[in-house]
């Protein structure tokens, strides 16, 4: 059955929270939150998940966007973690054809700088081993020629060939979506914009939270007999039994005119500076360039790119490709996330921090969970929902490796079968189950685009409202659409439309309009800073 994540599903939702007991209450909405929910509640289990925010608004709509094994980190030989990142991104790929993508990615290969054929031959044979299902195409040793046949932009002073691998790409908040609809139609209770300030207990037994409707200005008590603390960056908020779990590291993203930077696909390079990873991505007409990798003391609700994390980027872009001369007003969008790395008594550098997870569970019974990476999300929401069992003696089997998500095999059938073409079918197929645009493909205007030069359309505004639960222009513009990251404006000029036709769902006044234009252009605004004088 279809859950309703409309918002008068999601007030039901909260009527629900408010007068029942879960087995698990899970606080944070991201995708280890969005896992543990889908594993929970696929297994049998009544659940409840709330987010403070809107779903995907903290690390995990703020990735690289890359599904993959983490190739880099065996050269410092941890085999394990590769093992299990590589796995989970088949894994992916098989149930999530719609929503993760293969990329061939070239690693070139230089003189005196980077790693050398050897090492890089033999590390590409490693990766491609620990592949079980072996559901990409092999690596390849590549001459110079052949590099440069592929991506004629790269330097090629000093190129001694290179290596060819597949990993995957995917939206990441679009995946963080899908994952909680899947959560929601095995049974899944949620609510976004709705946040736990407090744990509730009973002779020092965590039983619940104290939750604080943001859009309803409501206080409810949300009970559970586990509650799970999924809240990334900000799991000491709420976890009282320890303070300094984390070392949150910033990483910053920018996306670039695909044809001022050159690539003609995914590129892995290292840093001018520091020698550090990075990836070059398509994406669509842009390209994506990340990331950079330092630690982090400031405000976590507020992270956004400055100019020096901006310019490391532009320089490196710059060296690999040198027609490219990338400069700060070229960058369309930048974006800055946290990672919620575990603190270790190693002082090494951040790029040296390991990217396992780790599961707390303390005296008083919360379970927090923090660590891992967007690809590994459904193997550490397994492990946690396995010790949920245990605690209430239900061992139900893990059903998430084999069940499908996202959009159908069938949906290119099913969007041609509603009247769309191509490119509108073809880019609807990547995002959207037909099931969800149909009820709202007669609505005035909705087969029409959105804006110009982007493929967006104005169907699935309505769909980000009425499927899957957006509750304010930024979640639309940011989230659900990604208007924010791909138009030359950040979407500015679209805003008052899109506000406009929310409000017919929202129910919002003019004055209301006006309010969520006016923090929209301020959110572009903050993202914007680091142009300096040179800024909109």
């Amino acid at each position: 059955m279809r859950a309703d994540l409309s918002p008068r599903g999601r007030a039901a939702n909260l009527e629900r929270m408010a007068r029942e007991t879960f087995d698990a209450v899970i606080v944070g909405g991201g995708i280890v939150g969005a896992g543990i929910a889908r594993e929970a509640a696929t297994r049998g289990l009544d659940v409840a998940l709330l987010e403070r925010c809107d779903f995907a608004s903290g690390t995990s709509g703020k990735t690289s966007r890359m599904v993959h094994g983490g190739l880099r980190y065996l050269r410092d030989l941890r085999v394990g973690l590769v093992r299990t990142a590589v796995r989970e991104r088949d894994i992916l790929l098989r149930q999530a054809p719609g929503l993760v993508r293969p990329v061939a990615f070239t690693i070139p290969s230089y003189d005196g700088r980077g790693e050398q054929p050897l090492v890089l031959r033999l590390g590409l044979w490693l990766y491609d081993v620990l592949s079980r299902d072996k559901a990409l195409p092999r690596r390849r040793w590549l001459a110079p020629a052949q590099v440069t046949d592929r991506e004629p932009g790269l330097q090629a002073a000093g190129l001694r060939g290179g290596g060819l691998y597949h990993d995957a790409v995917t939206d990441d908040a679009r995946l963080v979506v899908h994952v909680l609809r899947a959560a929601a139609d095995a049974g899944a209770v949620l609510a976004n914009h709705a946040e736990a300030v407090q744990l509730l207990r009973e002779a020092g037994q965590v039983v619940g939270v104290r939750a604080i409707d943001r859009p309803g200005n409501r206080t409810l008590d949300v009970r559970g007999t586990v509650v799970v603390n999924a809240t990334g960056v900000w799991l000491d908020r709420l976890r009282d039994a320890a303070r300094g779990t984390l070392r949150p590291t910033k990483g910053v993203h920018v996306l670039l005119p695909r044809d001022r930077v050159g690539n003609q696909g995914a590129v892995v390079l290292r840093a001018k500076r520091d020698g550090r990873v990075l990836f070059v991505l398509p994406w669509r007409h842009l390209t994506l360039v990340g990331t950079t990798d330092t630690d982090y003391a400031g405000d976590p609700d507020d992270v956004v790119p400055d100019a020096e994390d901006v310019m490391y980027l532009l320089e490196s872009v710059n060296e690999a490709f040198p027609e490219a001369r990338a400069i700060r007003e070229d960058v369309v969008s930048a974006y800055a996330g946290l990672r919620p790395l575990i603190r270790t008594p190693s002082r090494g550098s951040e790029s040296d921090l390991s990217r396992a997870h780790a599961i707390f569970e303390d005296p008083d019974r919360l379970i927090s969970v923090a660590g891992g990476k967007l690809t590994t999300q459904r193997a550490m929401a397994e492990e946690v929902v396995d010790r949920v069992a245990a605690r209430l003696s239900r061992h139900a089997p893990s059903k998430t490796r084999g069940l499908p998500l996202g959009p159908p095999p069938d949906a290119q059938e099913a969007f041609r079968a509603l009247g769309f073409a191509d490119p509108d079918e073809a880019h609807l197929c990547a995002r959207h189950d037909p099931e969800a645009i149909r009820p709202w493909i007669d609505e005035p205007g909705s087969r029409d685009r959105i804006a110009q030069g982007a493929p967006h359309l104005w169907v699935e505004a309505i769909v980000a409202v009425e499927e899957e639960m957006a509750l304010d222009l930024a979640d639309v513009m940011v989230r659900r659409l990604g208007l924010f990251y791909e138009l030359p404006d950040q979407g500015i000029a679209v805003a008052p439309a899109v506000a406009a036709r929310l409000a017919r769902h929202l129910g919002w006044s003019p004055a209301r309009v006006r309010e969520e234009v006016q923090a929209y252009g301020d959110l572009v605004d903050r993202h914007r800073r680091f142009r300096g004088s040179h800024g909109t």
